[in-house]
């Protein structure tokens, strides 16, 4: 049996504003393809960015999903990550039962069975499929969506010690496992997918902090009784060290954040037979453009010569300018009419420049750089990278609801409190 193990696709998402949906659209093509090939796809959660994602994220989701199930022809099991709204991401699943697609937003929900032609799927207990393929090949996949003690519908523990919580929740979620497992059967394929951390794996900044009671989680909690784990979350693949069974993330298809950009990306393909070992393949994901951080140490200068010489073209751009002072109105606005993606401008003074900003020009400085110049003159020395990608998510956060936060770093409203 062959299974395509993907996840974390984060469809909607943007980048300072950027669309990614021409590369989410490029990528579904390379999973429709490697598809042809496949029996089993399973989907590790967080296939929308936001709870409520935009009608084109839905659209590029519905008709990738209708192609991977081909009419039942194989089967497709998808989970809610921590990003997704559990019950809008399962309300297409009457209907997606009917191409072979299976989709579970929450712990423990029940699942739409199907027979006839193709793909044949009974629940064995909630959260647990059996499956048989048109060969009459086996599978029984136990899918436990994102599963936070908010979705799980219970307390974990009473205390209220951080290390008996974790402790609390990493058994409640041994025992979910372990009653999945009872329906494993020896002559079948037995999977199991979830989204969830676990401890010892690789984690970067992308990765939303889970929330809701959801703590980082021992590998051996999962059952031995699976051969494979398909998990998602964490948006670097990785093998998860210490675990009974053969357990993987599959990793996020593009590179979503700056820190993200040298990940390895890759599809997992998995080939396992009853009662044996898996072996994985990992095949180069080719969708998705580069994120480049960009440093011009010769300044405004450099940049338009690099840029006339072709540097960059299909590039994200964050662009690091040295400089003894920040960019006036008109250089901003020269960088900004060059045909390049920049998504961050800043500035990059000597370690001993007091130059201040001019309050004129400040409304039309990037954000990061009028941030970066505010905290400077709060605290006295420079902002962390990991503050200023919080201050920018938080902006992003914001955007449509008011602009206090940059009229503040302006000096064009008055703080909250005061008066006019």
């Amino acid at each position: 049996m062959r299974i395509l193990h993907t996840s974390d696709w984060h469809l909607g998402k943007t980048l300072s504003g950027f669309s990614r949906a021409a590369e989410h659209e490029a990528f579904l093509e390379e999973i429709v393809d490697l598809a042809d090939d496949v029996d089993v796809v399973l989907v590790s959660g967080d296939v929308f960015d936001t709870y409520n994602p935009p009608i084109e994220a839905e659209e590029l989701l519905y008709d990738a999903l209708a192609r991977l199930g081909d009419g039942g022809r194989r089967a497709v099991v998808v989970i809610a990550g921590n990003h997704d709204s559990p019950d809008r991401l399962a309300a297409p699943a009457p209907l997606s039962a009917r191409h072979g697609v299976f989709i579970l937003g929450r712990p423990g929900d029940n699942c739409r069975g199907r027979t006839g032609p193709g793909v044949s799927c009974t629940q064995l207990q909630p959260g647990v499929l059996g499956v048989q393929l048109p060969r009459g090949e086996e599978a029984v996949i136990a899918a436990l969506p994102y599963p936070s003690e908010a979705r799980l519908g219970t307390t974990i523990s009473c205390s209220l010690h951080e290390s008996d919580m974790a402790a609390g929740y990493a058994e409640k979620l041994r025992s979910v496992f372990a009653d999945m497992a009872e329906h494993f059967r020896p002559g079948a394929v037995n999977l199991l997918t979830s989204h969830l951390q676990v401890r010892d794996c690789t984690i970067g900044d992308s990765e939303r902090t889970l929330v809701g009671g959801a703590y980082q989680v021992p590998a051996t909690i999962f059952p031995a009784g699976a051969q494979y784990a398909a998990l998602g979350h964490l948006h670097r693949p990785q093998e998860v060290p210490g675990a009974p069974c053969m357990t993987r993330y599959a990793g996020s298809p593009l590179a979503f954040r700056m820190s993200e950009a040298a990940h390895d990306r890759s599809h997992c393909i998995v080939d396992v037979q009853p009662g044996c070992a898996p072996t994985v393949e990992l095949l180069p994901i080719d969708a998705g453009r580069p994120l480049v951080q960009w440093h011009a140490e010769g300044g405004l200068d450099e940049v338009l010569t690099d840029v006339e010489a072709g540097l960059h073209e299909d590039a994200f751009i964050e662009l690091i300018l040295y400089a003894d002072a920040p960019p006036t109105h008109a250089e901003l606005a020269r960088l900004r009419r060059l045909d390049r993606d920049f998504v961050r401008i800043r500035t990059q003074l000597p370690v001993t420049s007091n130059i201040r900003l001019v309050q004129p020009d400040r409304r039309d400085l990037p954000v990061p750089i009028l941030f970066r110049d505010f905290y400077r003159e709060q605290c006295g020395a420079d902002a962390e990278e990991e503050l200023v990608d919080l201050f920018l998510d938080l902006c992003e956060a914001a955007e449509g609801r008011g602009s206090s936060a940059l009229d503040e770093l302006t000096g064009e409203s008055p703080r909250r409190g005061t008066a006019s």
